[in-house]
């Protein structure tokens, strides 16, 4: 194994929930490209008895900490998946209960020939445990993968000619251990009011064909780049996530046990075919499964969007009632989030502020005054939001300032960077590349074969490396 940069502590910080990611991750050829289909398959089969023999190892022979190794009910095995082929399963117990999770493998994407690597933790219940967890099933990735193919971690291949349904890359999170199903239902509509907030965080697709598509314009240290789509992954996949139409979007939900007022609302017959939306409070686990964000290029920040769930998590478990901002609202900034990331407009004329405000007043405040206009401006509201929240400062018994992976969150929106200003995503981190490289797309490309190799090695590191300077609430 390589060796960590980063060492598991001695006191671990628990997570108000479980907490997993599926991570999805390309697999490219020297000249950037995908495997043929048939390829594919036979090469997942080999990379599949390769990483049970590598994590069969880290079991027996390395010191893995005590916390996880208690946690591992069996001995990795192979198992087969109809929809994904030969998959590395691992028995691993949340609250005592053994749980069998496919934690390497192909995507199960039958819709199209796939090309994606899946990565999963198990469920954690410590930030410390998923981050474990996280750098391991990657840097296995890297030891079984062919000396020909590399590693890119990114919402879309940059020298990807056209969008093909299905070859797309995405980190999920799927949250658990809910008190009950309303309190499950609580935490969904909250991540339903900032899901655009979460999505103008993550997006990381700024290039297809060797290009972005449009010219670069940087204002003074700021990449501007009004016309750059951010997230070309989900600019051209309207079929396997939620759809930007308010009447039919996933809907703001009272009764968790009426399912069928889901269904309807999103024009589907089963939950089987509801399952690819933004959110999906219905799983077979009975976890929330949030799919909006592209494939985060470094750990640390999908380490940090999982914390932002987790926080607001904790906010909607404390609250009355979660107010609705209505889907008009939150598909305004769903669409330009996916354009312009954080420097798009905040969208909230359609809302009732004062309806929602007699429902929590401090709510309202943070999303509606949010001192500015840009989505940048809206995730400022969120973070003070839950960071004047003392109730979760107790629950974490140290200061979010304190928790590293939170740093790239903050610095895309408050942060000091050498090479640019906020707002910042890893997707500005692309077109930066670009811009540095002079339009050479390939030697980008190379930059983030190379980038995700040094994320993977420490899991602390991110791309938009810089100093935090974090808000005084926090």
């Amino acid at each position: 194994m390589s060796k960590q940069k980063w060492e598991f502590p001695k006191k671990p910080i628990p997570l108000p929930f479980s907490h997993g990611i599926e991570m999805e991750i390309q697999m490219l050829d020297e000249n950037g490209q995908f495997l043929k289909g048939d390829d594919m398959v036979f090469l997942m089969k080999k990379m599949v008895e390769q990483a049970r023999d590598i994590l069969i190892h880290m079991i027996e022979y390395e010191n893995i900490p005590s916390i996880i190794e208690k946690k591992i009910a069996d001995t990795p095995m192979i198992t087969y998946n109809e929809e994904k082929g030969d998959v590395l399963t691992l028995s691993y117990k949340l609250h005592g209960k053994p749980i069998d999770i496919e934690i390497f493998g192909r995507d199960g994407n039958v819709a199209a020939i796939t090309y994606i690597l899946e990565c999963v933790t198990p469920p954690c219940e410590y930030i410390e445990e998923l981050v474990w967890w996280a750098q391991a099933v990657l840097l296995i990735a890297e030891l079984v993968l062919p000396k020909e193919l590399f590693l890119v971690s990114a919402g879309f291949n940059p020298l990807q000619q056209e969008y093909f349904r299905g070859l797309t890359f995405a980190d999920h999170s799927h949250m658990g251990t809910f008190k009950d199903d309303y309190e499950k239902i609580k935490i969904y509509n909250m991540f339903r009011n900032f899901l655009p907030h979460i999505l103008a965080l993550s997006v990381n697709s700024s290039l297809m064909n060797g290009h972005p598509t449009d010219a670069i314009k940087i204002i003074g240290k700021r990449y501007a780049c009004p016309g750059c789509v951010r997230s070309i992954r989900l600019k051209k996949n309207d079929t396997m996530l939620s759809l930007n139409d308010p009447k039919h979007y996933i809907p703001y939900m009272t009764d968790p046990n009426n399912i069928d007022f889901f269904l309807n609302t999103i024009q589907k017959a089963s939950l089987e075919d509801a399952r690819q939306q933004d959110i999906f409070p219905y799983t077979d686990f009975g976890t929330i499964e949030t799919r909006i964000s592209d494939a985060q290029t470094s750990i640390a920040r999908r380490i940090g969007i999982a914390l932002l769930l987790q926080l607001l998590a904790f906010k909607a478990r404390n609250m009355r009632e979660v107010p609705d901002v209505g889907s008009a609202t939150i598909v305004k900034n769903r669409v330009g989030a996916i354009s312009r990331g954080l420097f798009s407009v905040f969208r909230t004329e359609d809302a009732d502020s004062d309806q929602i405000a007699s429902i929590d007043p401090n709510f309202a405040d943070c999303y509606f005054n949010t001192e500015g206009r840009l989505m940048q401006d809206a995730v400022k509201g969120m973070l003070r939001f839950i960071g004047e929240d003392k109730s979760i400062k107790k629950f974490f018994k140290v200061p979010l300032r304190k928790i590293p992976f939170l740093d790239p969150i903050i610095i895309s929106v408050y942060g000091s960077v050498d090479w640019a200003d906020p707002p910042l995503t890893e997707a500005e981190y692309q077109l930066s590349l670009y811009n540095y490289r002079q339009g050479d797309a390939f030697k980008l490309l190379g930059d983030l074969v190379y980038m995700t190799h040094n994320c993977i090695v420490n899991p602390t590191y991110s791309p938009l490396n810089g100093k935090p300077n974090y808000p005084k609430f926090w």
